[in-house]
């Protein structure tokens, strides 16, 4: 499961439909699968020799000397990268798939657990898999959105790129990322992500030439939401970008988040998948596909162009107890859909052969002919794709995976483990070993039968994270040295100071506490439902039997928000604060609660604490700024939000923050400056139009007075504004009168 805040968290319910079985064959016996046309078609240019009696001895020699020459290229190939293609002859799309189940996209339903599941019509992607190569036993490293995706972009494992979790952790400065690479080959590099899951200020956008990751705060009610926005949405952002390209050789990534709970598709697929909303965003998500594919055979880029689909996780479904993702590390979190389609790769063709998602760079980097990255800890799959040949060489048949989401969110222990085409162990507290083959649901642990595979896959994972006393004291940097800098020039003191986390496996193994895990999720349940009572009460006996769960202590005392009991919420905070397992988001709603009992000082004391353990946390560092301009003071206000605004320039409520700065500091004109600044970002913002109204009215300018407190009304929501509406109707109605200032 993963953390989204429930008071911005907004979900309805969708749909459910099973579809028909697989539409390619499946062998799990070969490497590779291909139709029989497909076979006795490889090579359409071979021609047939004929010997002849009048064929002379010395042209017989010759031929035994090619034969030689031949058979030792193909010995030496076997060794060898496949040849480097020019650097500017292609383009490389790469599309990533949120929280998606390989087993719930048509081409590869029924494959998992030998039976055709639910899951969603995706003919667009059927077809690109149809006219490439699908991986049918593609494997992510990290069940989790952020730290998969540095994976990807980076081809190392999460120990050498560092984003390990979800929050507290940036990319390592000193990795080159696919999008680096790329540009310093002259290609034009663009990013379009759907989630602030992946925002800018955790690393990614290194390399990338445009990295749009803009999206909403609020919903037009003016409420705070979980900033994501619709695959289409990104789509459209991706497609003017592309149209601006030209000939111009590109390396462009589309990021899709749809799938992620809470599950909303839009129609007719919310009707469609009525009883399956999950899949119904995958199908919806598979339209979004198709549009960037049109796209590229309208513009004739498709020919020259390497279009790359892959996951970056699964989605527990309840599976194993877990219905969504980030505690453990079973298959249905971490097999991920991965289809390639373009130039060099040959259709029809499905791979057997587990991979992994770090194989993707060293893959796309030789595609474009980039210079290797020798951290690089993945490995090519050209001769998969190409030949059928297993990858050879950096571990490419064991795939590490981990979580340190348990550890991290919950107190608990973290898990790692190791995973081949047929073992898969898990290193936990109580450790655990399937057999794939026989049991690929992974419901049957036979770590005593196996010693020797259990001593082996352990030795494996060392040689990834080093011996456990290597990796037990880690330290984690929430702010990137430039922003840290930044943040020092501002005065803040060690921003964003490393924090330690040990990773010892100690603490409860997740699975000895599957009672907690059930509570927590029934709890976003109810509070889908605004069941608030019943939430309450359901955390209540979560935090009695797992006191030291800091998650579960953050659930309790935001029901007890809901319920408007702010200084109940106060109690639950200061209790996880005794408790030493506090995190900044604690801290921070611990400011929030302070402020609605108008306990200024306690709020901004809370919220400092906050800023100074994850500078990152914007929206803490929003709500410090308020604070301090309620308290008067302008200086503090105006550092918190330009700490604000150095790491994301595009926030329209830290200008908003600096026009009030600038409002008691007695400056009309960088005020106004400001809050139009927060218009032109935000237009949907409503509470700059209210204060553009009242500057233009104070400077007797009644027609933009007008304009703005009109405005203000249209989008104002009651539940937020409401007993300043009939104030702004009584302006408007003066200043047409003209009896306004």
């Amino acid at each position: 499961m993963v953390v989204r805040d429930p008071l911005t968290d907004s979900s309805s319910s969708s749909s459910n439909q099973i579809v028909g079985g697989p539409l390619f064959c499946y062998s799990r016996t070969a490497g590779v699968t291909f139709s029989r046309t497909q076979q006795e078609n490889s090579n359409p240019n071979r021609q047939k020799t004929t010997n002849t009696p009048a064929m002379k001895n010395s042209a017989w020699l010759l031929i035994q000397a090619a034969l030689l020459l031949m058979l030792a290229v193909f010995l030496a190939d076997c060794n060898r990268a496949p040849q480097t293609i020019a650097v500017s002859d292609f383009n490389v799309l790469l599309m990533t798939l949120d929280t998606v189940r390989a087993d719930h996209l048509s081409c590869y339903a029924g494959e998992i657990l030998g039976k055709v599941k639910k899951g969603a019509k995706t003919p667009r992607l059927d077809a690109l898999a149809a006219s490439g190569v699908r991986f049918a036993h593609a494997i992510a490293q990290v069940p989790l959105t952020l730290p998969s995706h540095a994976c990807i972009l980076t081809g190392t494992y999460p120990v050498v790129h560092q984003l390990r979790d979800m929050g507290g952790f940036v990319l390592d400065p000193k990795c080159l990322t696919l999008a680096t690479m790329a540009k310093s080959s002259g290609f034009h590099t663009a990013a379009f992500v759907s989630s602030k899951a992946l925002s800018r200020h955790f690393g990614l956008l290194k390399g990338f030439d445009v990295y749009d990751d803009y999206m909403p705060l609020r919903n037009p009610e003016g409420n705070p939401i979980f900033p994501e926005r619709r695959a289409s949405v990104t789509t459209d952002r991706a497609l003017d970008w592309l149209r601006q390209q030209g000939p111009q050789k590109f390396f462009l990534w589309v990021h899709f988040y749809d799938p992620h709970e809470p599950y909303d598709p839009p129609e007719p697929y919310k009707s469609t998948y009525s009883d399956d909303p999950y899949s119904g965003e995958i199908a919806y998500s598979d339209e979004q596909v198709g549009r960037l594919l049109d796209f590229l055979d309208q513009s004739k880029l498709r020919e020259r162009t390497l279009v790359v689909f892959i996951g970056d996780h699964g989605e527990g479904l309840n599976d194993h107890v877990e219905a969504t993702h980030g505690v453990f590390i079973y298959d249905n979190t971490l097999h991920v859909p991965l289809i390639l389609a373009g130039p060099r790769v040959p259709p029809g063709r499905i791979i057997q052969q587990q991979v992994r998602s770090i194989d993707l760079l060293p893959t796309l980097a030789e595609f474009l002919g980039l210079s290797p990255n020798p951290a690089a800890q993945g490995a090519s799959l050209w001769p998969l794709i190409e030949h059928g040949r297993s990858v050879i060489g950096r571990s490419a048949n064991y795939a590490y995976i981990e979580t340190l989401y348990p550890k991290t969110f919950m107190n608990w222990s973290e898990l790692r483990g190791m995973r081949t085409d047929r073992w898969k162990f898990v290193l936990a507290p109580r450790p655990e070993l399937y057999d794939l083959e026989q049991d690929p649901g992974e419901t049957r642990n036979v770590i005593d039968r196996h010693p020797a595979e259990v001593n082996h896959l352990q030795e494996k994972i060392h040689e990834v994270v080093g011996a456990p006393e290597q990796d037990q004291n880690r330290t984690n940097t929430p702010v990137p040295p430039q922003t840290q800098q930044e943040l020092a020039a501002l005065g803040y003191v060690n921003p964003g100071a490393s924090r330690k986390i040990v990773l010892n496996m100690k603490g409860p193994d997740p699975k000895d506490r599957l009672g907690t895990l059930c509570a927590l999720q029934q709890y976003e349940r109810l509070m889908k439902k605004k069941s608030y009572i019943q939430a309450a009460h359901v955390m209540e006996g979560a935090v009695r039997s797992d006191p030291s769960n800091p998650l579960a202590r953050f659930y309790l005392a935001t029901s007890q928000e809901k319920l408007g009991d702010w200084r109940r919420a106060i109690e639950i905070y200061r209790g996880t604060v005794k408790l030493g397992v506090a995190t900044d988001q604690i801290f921070s709603r611990l400011g929030k609660a302070y402020l609605r009992v108008h306990d200024l000082g306690n709020a901004v004391s809370a919220m400092e604490k906050a800023s100074s353990m994850n500078p990152t946390n914007l929206e803490n560092l929003h709500n410090l700024g308020n604070a301090y301009l309620v308290l008067k003071q302008p200086n503090k206000a105006e550092k918190a939000f330009k700490a604000l605004l150095v790491q994301d320039d595009r926030y329209s409520g830290a200008y908003t923050g600096l026009g009030l700065v600038a409002v008691q500091r007695g400056d009309s004109n960088a005020a106004r400056a400001n809050f139009e600044k927060a218009t032109e970002l935000d237009p949907e913002e409503v509470e700059p139009l209210l204060h553009l109204g009242l500057l233009h009215q104070n400077a007797g300018n009644k027609q933009e007075a007008l304009r703005y407190f009109t405005l203000f009304l249209e989008k104002a929501s009651p539940a937020n504004y409401g007993p300043l509406l009939p104030q702004i109707r009584k302006s408007i109605e003066e200043l047409r009168s003209g009896n306004g200032n």
